[in-house]
C-alpha cells in the first residue's frame, strides 16, 4: 500500500526543504516545505492571495495502476489537521538562512 500526499500553493522558488527528495524518510516535526501565496480561484476576493496558505490531501493507493483512476481513495484530513494543530513543533532558521529545522523531538503526542 502506498500513500500519496498532495500539496499545492507552496512557496514559489523554494517550495521544499533543501535536500529533500521523493522517497526520503521524515520524522514528526521535520520541515518538508514552505507555505506560499501562489494560486488562484474563481471565488470572489481570493485571486492574488496575500496570505501564506497550503492546500493538501492524502490518498491511499492499493494498486499503483489505479492511482489516477476512477477508484481513488482520498482521506478526509480534518482530524489530521486537528492533531497537527495540537502538536505544533517550534522551528528555527538554519545557518544558511533560507531553510528551517525543528528545534526538538516530539516525546508525547497530544491526541485529545
Amino acid at each position: 500500500m502506498l500513500h500519496k500526499l498532495y500539496h499545492d500553493h507552496l512557496k514559489k522558488g523554494h517550495p521544499f526543504a533543501s535536500g529533500l527528495k521523493e522517497g526520503d524518510s521524515i520524522q514528526a516535526g521535520d520541515v518538508i516545505g514552505y507555505l506560499g501565496m501562489t494560486g488562484y480561484s474563481s471565488k470572489e476576493n481570493t485571486n492574488n492571495i496575500q496570505i501564506p496558505h497550503l492546500h493538501f490531501g492524502l490518498q491511499i493507493i492499493f494498486d499503483e495502476k489505479q492511482k489516477d483512476g476512477i477508484n481513488q481513495i482520498w482521506i478526509d484530513v480534518y482530524n489530521i489537521v486537528n492533531l497537527l494543530e495540537k502538536n505544533k513543533m517550534p522551528v528555527e532558521k538554519n545557518t544558511n538562512g533560507t531553510d528551517y529545522q525543528r528545534t526538538k523531538k516530539i516525546n508525547n503526542i497530544v491526541t485529545d
